[in-house]
């Protein structure tokens, strides 16, 4: 024995013709709170032979009282037609037959919101119960049909509206105490997007066999519309969900839950897709492109930085976001420096020459090495020439400058942030600094506003308004005008991509370092592309 699950919607019930309905209809009209239902719409303009549809609730109230000859003259049930044509050709009996019918008279504020013809109280189906009954009256079954009611009762969400909906189908399907073990047939095709679905998802989740029954309209040899019955495994459907879940996730940037979901769906390639974008969320070694200390492999690893940051703060993951932004700005003083050439006197001098990079960080090679490189100019002198940035500021840092000078085989470590900026500005005075950038780069600075310290040393949190305040480099008018777009509805995106990326990109450029002037994700473009080739 098996149970069928039916929802409701226009389409189950509709007129073979309209020579009656006008006249039927006046007989009622007077108590509708809207009249505007006295002419029915054809249900294929092309198809004269296709019938009419009207509001399912105007049909039921305009039917429920009416000889049974009306009936049988003017009704017609395309949908209910086509499913019973595969219980009679399956020789399947049925236990029971669940029909869902809707019910929004609740959800309304006042009454003149039924004034409206396209309300979606007209389209509800709890006054088609008598002519259901009718229809199955003289069906081959041992049972007769089960009406149950979804009626929403908070006030503006209706059936259409999807986590409502869930919960309203959920309840009701319990309440019913359906056997979890029996066979169960699904017919979702009628009603709103939300019943749909909402009973899909939950018969698949709640029963151990179930299948969907559904109708396919096709074009026959003489150009005639018919429909025939196609039953889906629920298998089928859940792949379905699971994919579409998937692709949310990883439209989200969340590749390492879409991996979860599609570990026994999806095929190698896509899996291996899924793990070298996972790899990067997971800042492993797969962000490296080539030796680790290469300027190619360092720009590579800006660009997927700077999506990766992107993503990061739209996920409002800020500590991600905060502490990958300040690798990036430093990662992009080291590759700048190397990158420039200066021309003095006779003599071209790549920096790149003068300067190595390794896990200590940047460094001026030893007297000795840039003597080998650079016969021509002593060190010091060649050094002042490419304006490097003399350290007065600092005892400590001028007596490490004098160390350097009176040894030659000692390497210049430039760790600090501010030194890397002043030389890179000096030498291209043309490069505009961000705000971020020249305020992370200041020496004396108020520690509390430093959200990397707040987070790697503290381990404090942040806001959305302490983020918003931290990329514009503590800019008030920045700060403002960001703060005054109503319409952004993520701030720190917004501030991000305006007030850091845009203009990292076009350092990138200034630099030679990137050829490409646009801002777009290539990583959240790439999570796109695989979504798409789920089916």
């Amino acid at each position: 024995m098996s149970i069928w699950i039916i929802t409701t919607g226009n389409s189950d019930v509709i007129l073979k013709h309209d020579l009656s309905w006008g006249r039927l209809y006046d007989e009622v009209s007077d108590h509708l709170e809207c009249s505007d239902f006295r002419s029915a719409s054809r249900v294929n303009p092309e198809d004269k032979e296709a019938g009419y549809t009207v509001p399912p609730r105007v049909l039921g109230l305009v039917y429920e009282n009416q000889p049974e000859e009306y009936y049988k003259d003017d009704l017609h049930f395309p949908l209910l037609d086509t499913y019973l044509e595969y219980f009679t050709n399956k020789n399947i009996e049925l236990d029971r037959i669940i029909i869902l019918l809707t019910d929004q008279s609740q959800i309304f504020i006042s009454e003149e919101q039924r004034l409206y013809q396209k309300s979606p109280y007209w389209k509800d189906t709890c006054t088609l119960k008598p002519l259901l009954t009718w229809y199955f009256q003289d069906k081959q079954f041992t049972c007769q049909p089960e009406f149950a009611y979804l009626v929403p009762h908070e006030l503006g969400k209706g059936i259409d509206h999807w986590d409502a909906t869930l919960s309203l189908v959920d309840e009701k399907l319990r309440h019913l105490q359906i056997d979890v073990d029996k066979q169960v047939y699904v017919s979702h095709q009628a009603g709103t997007p939300a019943i749909s679905s909402a009973v899909q998802f939950i018969t698949v989740s709640k029963f151990q066999h179930v299948e969907f029954l559904v109708s396919n309209e096709y074009i026959d040899e003489n150009y005639q519309l018919k429909s025939e019955y196609d039953a889906i495994e629920s298998s089928r459907y859940q792949r379905g969900m699971q994919i579409q879940k998937a692709q949310q996730l990883l439209k989200k940037g969340l590749p390492a839950a879409a991996k979860e979901i599609l570990a026994d769906i999806a095929d190698e390639k896509t899996i291996k897709d899924i793990n070298e974008i996972t790899d990067l969320f997971n800042i492993n070694n797969s962000l490296f492109q080539g030796r680790k200390f290469d300027m190619q492999s360092g720009v590579d690893r800006i660009i997927t930085a700077l999506d990766l940051i992107e993503i990061f703060f739209q996920q409002e993951n800020y500590i991600q976001g905060i502490a990958i932004l300040n690798a990036t700005q430093e990662t992009f003083l080291k590759i700048a420096l190397l990158s420039q050439v200066k021309k003095i006197d006779d003599l071209t001098i790549k920096l790149s020459d003068c300067l190595s990079w390794d896990e200590e960080g940047l460094k001026i090679k030893s007297q000795q090495d840039l003597q080998k490189k650079f016969n021509s100019l002593q060190p010091i002198d060649m050094l002042k020439k490419i304006k490097f940035p003399y350290p007065e500021s600092s005892e400590s840092d001028f007596n490490y400058w004098e160390s350097y000078k009176k040894n030659n085989n000692r390497y210049f470590k430039l760790q600090k942030n501010n030194q890397q900026l002043e030389w890179l500005m000096a030498l291209r005075p043309e490069f505009k600094c961000w705000n971020l950038l020249n305020w992370s780069c200041k020496y004396e600075r108020e520690r509390s506003d430093d959200l990397r310290n707040q987070l790697l040393h503290n381990l404090l949190g942040v806001t959305q308004d302490d983020v918003l305040k931290y990329l514009v480099g503590y800019d008030d008018k920045l700060i403002n005008f960001v703060k005054q777009n109503k319409e952004i509805e993520n701030v720190v995106d917004q501030a991000y991509q305006e007030q850091v990326k845009k203009y990292f990109i076009k350092a990138l450029n200034l630099f030679g370092l990137w050829k490409e002037s646009t801002i777009e994700n290539r990583l959240q473009k790439k999570l796109t592309n695989i979504s798409n080739s789920l089916f």
